[in-house]
């Protein structure tokens, strides 16, 4: 998700870390965000002259430059002991941990007590831990690093799917990196949070993956229960790490979510929407409540919305304000707001002004700090790119955008829910009873309860009555309409489970356990070619269940691709442990 902030959090879990940290004040609800109280340098002195370019440089990731920069400044003037700790910070952000950690005790010693430079070197050598044991795995264009023992088997479809995103990508947006791209995929949440800095209760919000520190992060799909996009989610990372690049980082968050969550899934080169059913229905909702997040309250990051419905809200809204925006300007549209965004007088005021788009929460961000070298701080502005191209301002566009939306009908889809992500847990999981408690109607609880114990007696068709029951009173239940397809399969009738499987896809087209039993069904109707869609898409989603695997051997063979039937035979084994 996405191009995070998370400073607040980090700066107080360091104060109850480090007794170096001084406690900073924190903001009450809708008041503004009060200054820390003691910055890197003291207060009555200046940082070295060139300090700001260097930095700034970094926050664009325009390392080349911040490097020539730094080597001119050192030359006039050696002796400043900032100069190594921005030689660090360089070297952090190019994924060379060591050489920083060297170069920021070096500069620590010379000037101890600097807070930012010590902030920064917990977190970097917290991020060294969370790295430790990971091999780096090269595609063309990217830099795969990931924990062996763990993920290996994720890393030809990561390969496949980043390769296409860095062409698909390329082409909408007009932006290819001349360097190769850093993605970090963690195995567990402690090593996600360590280097991301995110937190459990942002997982299970949605939030499984950032760009930041100039690289993607994104959790493994076998952290959580049943998985998860994970591939759409490194692509949709990929875009917030092109936008950086195109426009120095000065896109606000909106624009930002806007633009990745409406590409995030052409890497695919299907002509798929960018909203499921569950946003969808969450736009509707808000259009008929009149209950809208201003794209002014998403900064500095959608992970300070409260609840995971808010952050799927405001996703929904960036999609569909972009899909507008293309519609309106042209399909380079978005190439021509990096461009007016880059170019804008906005983008070139000096560090610490007001952005157009920021709330008083950017007060906060006003201390320059290497720990936020992924944020420019404002100005980060859309208003300049939205002048240039609607002739509007951003309270302008926000109220054109609606109108838009009155005039395209959306619907409610029964039984659309926000999914919260679920954890996979250390010990025994009741997925049954889990999948029960998402269930609304009691009825149909008792209903499928009942069921499950008739199925796992092996009273198929008894079960299949009561599942029948359960549905009349929940009819839209994803967990109900694959129960029923799995008691249909067994009783020897795909037709009849495709039929509810299609329901299911519609409902929600991320359930993982529709396209297993999908490629089961089409199979047992004799058809390879969708059997062989339905294993492909179950992958996409849960890469840690053998059976897809296992299918795609036998139908790969049938269908006279045996180097596929290799690969995925050697995945087998080694989920296996062979």
């Amino acid at each position: 998700m996405k191009h995070l902030g998370n400073h607040k959090k980090r700066l107080l879990a360091f104060v109850l870390a480090s007794a170096v940290f001084v406690l900073l004040s924190i903001p009450t609800k809708g008041g503004a965000v009060p200054a820390a109280t003691s910055g890197p340098f003291p207060a009555d002195s200046k940082r070295p002259e060139g300090y700001q370019r260097v930095v700034d440089e970094m926050r664009a990731w325009d390392l080349k430059k911040a490097d020539e920069i730094l080597s001119e400044l050192r030359r006039k003037k050696p002796d400043f002991p900032a100069w190594d700790a921005l030689k660090g910070a360089i070297a952090y952000l190019r994924g060379n941990y060591a050489e920083y950690i060297k170069n920021l005790s070096t500069s620590i010693q010379e000037n101890p007590g600097v807070i930012e430079w010590l902030e920064l070197r917990l977190h970097v050598k917290q991020s060294q831990s969370a790295l430790a044991g990971f091999r780096k795995f090269q595609t063309k264009h990217f830099d795969i690093w990931h924990d062996p023992k763990g993920d290996m088997i994720l890393l030809p479809y990561l390969a496949e799917a980043m390769e296409a995103a860095y062409e698909v990508f390329g082409k909408v947006l007009g932006v290819r990196p001349e360097k190769r791209v850093r993605l970090e995929i963690f195995s567990d949440t402690e090593r996600f949070h360590k280097a991301s800095t995110l937190t459990r209760r942002d997982i299970e919000k949605g939030v499984v993956g950032l760009t930041k520190f100039n690289k993607v992060m994104i959790i493994s799909p076998g952290v959580l229960q049943r998985g998860y996009r994970w591939l759409d989610t490194a692509a949709h990372e990929y875009v917030h790490y092109l936008i950086v690049l195109a426009t120095r980082n000065k896109a606000p968050i909106w624009l930002h979510e806007g633009i990745a969550k409406h590409m995030e899934k052409k890497w695919r080169r299907l002509k798929l929407p960018p909203l499921n059913p569950s946003e969808v229905t969450l736009l509707a909702r808000a259009m008929n409540q009149k209950a809208f997040i201003p794209f002014k309250s998403m900064e500095p990051s959608l992970i300070y919305l409260k609840t995971a419905e808010a952050v799927q809200l405001a996703y929904a809204e960036s999609a569909s304000a972009v899909d507008f925006i293309r519609r309106r300007a042209g399909k380079d549209a978005l190439p021509r707001m990096f461009k007016a965004i880059l170019d804008s007088p906005e983008a070139k005021a000096p560090a610490g002004s007001q952005s157009a788009e920021a709330g008083d929460v950017r007060a906060m961000m006003a201390r320059p700090s290497l720990i936020e070298l992924e944020s420019t701080g404002p100005p980060q502005t859309a208003t300049p790119a939205l002048e240039a191209l609607l002739k509007v301002d951003l309270e302008k566009f926000e109220k054109i955008w609606q109108e838009d939306l009155k005039r395209q009908n959306l619907r409610l889809h029964p039984g659309a829910v926000v999914r919260e992500f679920r954890l996979k847990a250390t010990g025994p999981v009741d997925e049954s009873g889990a999948d029960l408690a998402i269930l609304k109607n009691a009825v149909a609880r008792r209903r499928t309860r009942l069921a499950d114990r008739l199925w796992m007696r092996g009273r198929m068709k008894a079960a299949w009555v009561e599942y029948k029951r359960a549905l009349r009173d929940e009819p839209y239940s994803p967990t109900l309409l694959n129960r029923l397809a799995r008691v249909e399969l067994r009783m020897g009738l795909p037709k009849k489970a495709l039929r509810n499987l299609q329901k299911a896809v519609e409902i929600d087209p991320d359930y993982g356990a529709t396209y297993t039993h999908r490629g089961i069904a089409y199979e047992m109707s004799g058809n390879a070619k969708l059997a062989r869609k339905a294993w492909e898409e179950a992958i996409q989603i849960n890469p840690f269940d053998p059976l897809p695997h296992e299918r795609l051997v036998v139908l790969y063979k049938k269908l006279g691709l045996p180097k596929n039937a290799q690969r995925e035979f050697e995945r087998v084994q080694k989920l296996q442990g062979n």
